[in-house]
């Protein structure tokens, strides 16, 4: 069966989707890739940075991509692709930035983390070239240009949405008589019961590195315990990080992570890690992105990759069901660097269209920020599990760090400190005074 494929955001932060995803491909890495597919000495070069490494399968998509623009392209430039991982992206890329040595296209996050780049002009305003091109500019899901647009006008593309989900072993679960939880109450049961089988419930991280990933646990049970509702007030400046809702949520981590629902010393695991504790069966479920389906749905990487599925994380207060945290995926922007804006545009146009995006969510799981028709049989059972949390949910919190880069990093750390045992609502309160201190 095919229907359209179309994702949408209602209001400003809300997603509200109906999505797909597909069968993950081979692993790719672009250290082994041709660089020089389709180049001539006389083409002109521009450098694009891409947030992703050797260990994420997605790579080799973008990289084909990549190498099929250089071929075909009617401008003649070839694209260098360099891909840096995830933890290494930010830090790499505000050096750049700062010293006015960013490539021509770079990979970036939206909302707040975009705003600081495009306040500081750096750059470059798509607008106009969207509304050259209606059918491009039409083509993208409701509310995700949005979320790149500044003062009226766009500066970045987004090519990819994504939601955090639970995976599962499904093998696991059926073992031990246990059913998907749709209340918070049955999840802690289904975690209990692990427990007293001598399984690790969940693998988590909690180091510096990958603060985020503990962060997002604790966003995404504020989101059960407020809805929505408390991350708009945070994002409009009228709530508070030490709201009483944001600190049950951090209590009730607590809780669990005093029970021991993650795995041993997880506070030391990188996300690598804890990945890799659950792709080889050692722990019965996994809390991250939908972004991870190309790696868990692909048995060259993951053990049990055909016992794995997904389901949104159940909401603390039932009204609050299907509230998640989620948002853009993946997207670009051109930088002031770029001498040749309209070819860096014609790359860009290249990898939305309805080709590409297709490649990239069948073969390796990208939800695409693009409406076409979707074909149901190229889904993997995994996928179509994640298509249904998609369909399924309310609204979409984006992470917090998306929203301002700054406090949501100071969140990321104080999730940290609180994975640490350090009493919640004295380290809210930390988090709460610091946001009045630095407010602009």
């Amino acid at each position: 069966m095919r229907k359209k494929l179309v994702l949408f955001l209602t209001g400003a932060m809300c997603l509200t989707m109906l999505a797909g995803c597909g069968q993950k491909g081979g692993s790719g890495s672009a250290e082994n890739t041709d660089k020089e597919a389709g180049k001539s000495e006389d083409k002109e070069v521009l450098s694009m940075m891409l947030n992703g490494s050797a260990s994420d399968a997605y790579v080799e998509g973008y990289q084909k991509i990549i190498d099929e623009f250089n071929k075909t392209n009617e401008f003649g430039v070839t694209i260098e692709p360099e891909f840096v991982s995830n933890s290494d992206y930010k830090t790499k890329l505000t050096t750049m930035m700062a010293s006015d040595s960013a490539p021509d296209i770079i990979f970036t996050w939206e909302l707040g983390y975009l705003e600081n780049f495009v306040n500081g002009d750096k750059i470059v305003n798509l607008q106009e070239y969207l509304d050259a091109d209606q059918e491009w500019k039409e083509s993208f899901n409701s509310g995700t240009l949005e979320q790149e647009t500044y003062n009226g006008d766009v500066y970045g593309i987004p090519t990819a949405q994504c939601m955090a989900v639970m995976y599962y072993n499904k093998a696991i679960f059926e073992e031990n008589g246990l059913a998907v939880p749709t209340t918070y109450d049955e999840y802690r049961k289904v975690c209990d019961t692990l427990l007293e089988k001598g399984i690790t419930p969940v693998a988590l991280a909690s180091t510096a590195d990958d603060a985020w990933l503990v962060s997002q646990y604790i966003q995404q049970l504020s989101d059960g315990v407020a809805g929505n509702r408390l991350f708009e007030d945070i994002k409009e400046g009228s709530g508070k990080w030490n709201d009483e809702a944001m600190v049950q949520a951090a209590e009730l981590f607590q809780e669990e992570v005093e029970k021991g629902y993650f795995e041993e010393g997880f506070t030391g695991v990188s996300g690598s890690e804890a990945e890799a504790l659950f792709q080889t069966g050692q722990a019965a479920m996994y809390f991250n992105g939908t972004w991870e389906i190309s790696n868990l749905d692909n048995a060259e990487v993951c053990q049990v990759a055909e016992d794995v599925s997904c389901f949104a994380m159940p909401a603390v207060k039932e009204e609050n069901t299907n509230v998640s945290v989620g948002s853009l995926d993946n997207s670009f922007a051109v930088t002031t660097n770029c001498e040749n804006v309209e070819a860096a545009v014609g790359l860009l146009k290249y990898w939305t269209n309805s080709e590409n995006a297709a490649t990239l969510l069948y073969d390796y799981g990208r939800m695409p920020a693009t409406k076409f028709e979707l074909d149901e049989s190229k889904l993997s059972a995994l996928c179509s599990e994640a298509i249904k949390c998609f369909n399924e949910q309310k609204a979409l919190t984006p992470w917090f760090d998306r929203m301002n880069t700054d406090l949501g990093n100071e969140f990321n750390n104080s999730s940290v400190a609180i994975a640490n045992g350090d009493e919640p609502q004295s380290i809210l309160d930390k988090l709460q005074q610091y946001a009045e201190d630095n407010q602009k």
